[in-house]
């Protein structure tokens, strides 16, 4: 992908890079650069931005990342930004390294389908969905999907979700809530 001259939405950034395998650690590297980040090679205290893949939470990494005041995050965010052309929010769950490779405990037996988001939402959702370690179905298969995360809780899907009384509807910040504390979380809060 190349990047637009005036497009420099790392510009400020001193970063360095764990976790990777070379080849995604090269293309992260030249995202950030290209786009005005500088890779100071080491952690240490002139580095703003810790960014990490294939490193959990609890890493000691991240820990200390955390602890020194860095922002850190994964190469989502800087996918985010760059597709934006400025830094997105490095605070948002979507960013945050996982506690576990695996997902949430319980979670990969879960499939969702969404009704009312559409363009980055909706894909904002479905990485969501990924990063619990759910699975994600486009229609709503009655005997399959176990959740329907809706946007306004009215339309075609909702309501034969509705009728299905095995499928939870739920919004999206069921899934934000349950990425924050790793685990899921009952959904009955989370159906207005």
């Amino acid at each position: 992908m190349e990047i637009d001259c005036q497009s420099k939405p790392f510009i400020g950034v001193r970063f360095v890079l764990f976790g990777f395998d070379p080849i995604n650690e090269r293309q992260v590297r030249s995202k950030l650069i290209d786009g005005g980040g500088v890779d100071v090679g080491l952690y240490t205290q002139s580095c703003t931005h810790v960014i990490v893949d294939k490193i959990v939470f609890d890493d000691s990494v991240c820990v200390a990342a955390r602890t020194d005041g860095k922002t850190l995050v994964t190469s989502l965010w800087v996918d985010h930004s760059l597709d934006i052309g400025m830094p997105v929010d490095a605070a948002s769950i979507m960013y945050r390294p996982l506690k576990d490779l695996n997902g949430i405990h319980g979670a990969n037996s879960l499939v969702m389908c969404l009704t009312g988001y559409q363009r980055q939402d909706r894909e904002d959702i479905m990485t969501l969905v990924r990063l619990m370690g759910s699975q994600f179905s486009k229609p709503l298969v009655a005997n399959k999907v176990t959740h329907l995360i809706c946007y306004k809780f009215e339309g075609e899907k909702y309501e034969l979700a509705k009728k299905i009384k095995s499928i939870k509807l739920v919004n999206h910040r069921w899934l934000e809530d349950c990425l924050r504390v790793w685990e899921l979380l009952p959904e009955v809060n989370y159906d207005k």
